[in-house]
C-alpha cells in the first residue's frame, strides 16, 4: 500500500530556499535539508529529485518571491514604465527589510558556483535571460506609449535593468542605505527617458 505524503511540498521548498540562500549550494548537504525540513531523504528524492533538481526548483521558487507576478505583468498589453518601477521599488523594499541575513540565492550561487560549474552557470543564465526578456517586452510597450526614448534598444536596456537589479542586492547587503538604492533606480530609469545628447 502506498504511503500518504505527510509533508507539504510548498512549505518544504520554501524552507530549502532559505537554507540554500543562507549556506550556499556547496555547503548545504542533503542531511542539512533533512534536518531543516524534517522530511526524509526518501520523501525529498521522491518529490523533488536529487539535490541539483531540488536546487533548480528552489531557484524557481525564489524567482516567484522576487515578484514573478510583477514580471508577468510586463508581458501583458499596456505595460508601462510604472510597472517596471514597481518591480524595483518592491526589490529595494525587500533588500532593506529587517530580516536581512537571508542573502540572495542568485547572487550567492553566482559568486560561489557559477565560475566553475558550467551546468549551474547555465541555470542562472537562463533565469537572468528570462528576466531581461521580460524587462525588454515591458520596455517595448513603454516605448510604444512614448514613455522612453524611441532610440532605446530595449533588449540592451533589459540587460541593463537586470544587472542593475542584482547590483542593488550587492549594495544593499553591504550596508548602503535605502536612499542610495532608490537614487540608483531613479538614475537608471531616468536614463531611458532622456533624449540622447546631440
Amino acid at each position: 500500500m502506498t504511503r500518504a505524503r505527510t509533508f507539504d511540498p510548498s512549505t518544504t521548498l520554501s524552507q530549502v530556499v532559505d537554507l540554500f540562500a543562507s549556506k550556499g549550494y556547496s555547503e548545504t548537504s542533503m542531511e542539512d535539508i533533512v534536518q531543516t525540513t524534517g522530511v526524509s531523504r526518501y520523501g525529498l528524492y521522491g518529490t523533488f529529485g536529487n539535490k541539483r533538481e531540488l536546487f533548480e526548483q528552489a531557484l524557481e521558487r525564489y524567482a516567484e518571491g522576487m515578484g514573478k507576478q510583477s514580471f508577468l505583468r510586463l508581458l501583458e498589453p499596456g505595460a508601462s514604465l510604472d510597472h517596471i518601477r514597481k518591480i524595483f521599488d518592491d526589490r529595494v523594499a525587500d533588500i532593506c527589510c529587517s530580516e536581512a541575513n537571508r542573502g540572495c540565492l542568485f547572487i550567492h550561487t553566482a559568486m560561489e558556483l557559477a565560475p566553475q560549474d558550467e551546468e549551474l552557470r547555465g541555470v542562472l543564465q537562463r533565469f537572468m535571460k528570462r528576466i531581461s526578456k521580460a524587462f525588454a517586452i515591458g520596455l517595448d510597450s513603454a516605448k510604444g506609449r512614448g514613455e522612453i526614448h524611441k532610440d532605446v534598444d530595449v533588449d540592451k536596456a533589459g540587460e541593463l535593468l537586470t544587472s542593475s537589479m542584482f547590483g542593488l542586492v550587492v549594495l544593499g547587503r553591504t550596508g548602503f542605505p535605502r536612499e542610495t538604492l532608490e537614487g540608483i533606480v531613479d538614475s537608471t530609469l531616468n536614463s531611458l527617458k532622456s533624449a540622447p545628447v546631440d
